[in-house]
């Protein structure tokens, strides 16, 4: 079955920027409608990746990454009932350092994005693979998406942004979640 929910490259980052960071765009007088909240999750705010073997000494780090933050936007295509669209633009942003071990000079790992409903049941979610490279001798870049991904929720009769949630995060193996969880 064919998700309702659509993860897509969004318009590109110069009209993304107009559409307004973090606020929900109204052609109505008032208040806009709410954009859905978009969290950080704990669990996935950090990564530390080893080289292969069981060591996990400062000398065994290939990279690690945090999730820095994250641009957004959110606009409704609705009817007079409230029915239809809702876009949300999302750009995540993330540091990534480069580790002793690490002798390839580049990153790679993944992020994910996941839809839940009010009750926070997964309604979506999807993963997104990074490759970093650390130009010359930095060991540590800065990065974030330059085409925000544009997810498309639909919207019933009487529904807005509240009744969703986006949840954002760096992919683990239960390895690197269990490191984060011991170093916190």
């Amino acid at each position: 079955m064919r998700s309702p929910f659509k993860f897509g490259i969004g318009v590109a980052l110069l009209s993304f920027l107009g559409v307004g960071l973090g606020a929900c765009t109204n052609t109505d007088k008032g208040a806009p409608p709410p954009c859905p909240s978009i969290r950080i999750i704990s669990d996935g705010a950090k990564l530390t990746r080893f080289k292969p073997g069981a060591g996990q000494d400062i000398i065994d780090i290939l990279h690690e990454e945090t999730l820095t933050g994250f641009a957004q936007g959110c606009e409704y295509d609705t009817d007079a009932t409230g029915a239809g669209d809702l876009t949300v633009w999302l750009a995540p942003a993330i540091t990534a350092v480069r580790g002793p071990a690490n002798k390839t000079g580049d990153a790679d790992f993944e992020y994910f994005i996941a839809i839940t409903d009010s009750q926070k049941n997964v309604l979506d979610k999807q993963r997104f693979p990074v490759v970093v490279d650390f130009p010359q001798n930095l060991t540590k870049v800065p990065w974030q998406r330059e085409t925000p991904h544009a997810l498309n929720l639909p919207l019933k009769a009487g529904q807005n942004g509240r009744d969703f949630e986006i949840f954002i995060g760096l992919q683990l193996n239960r390895v690197e979640l269990e490191y984060l969880r011991k170093t916190r």
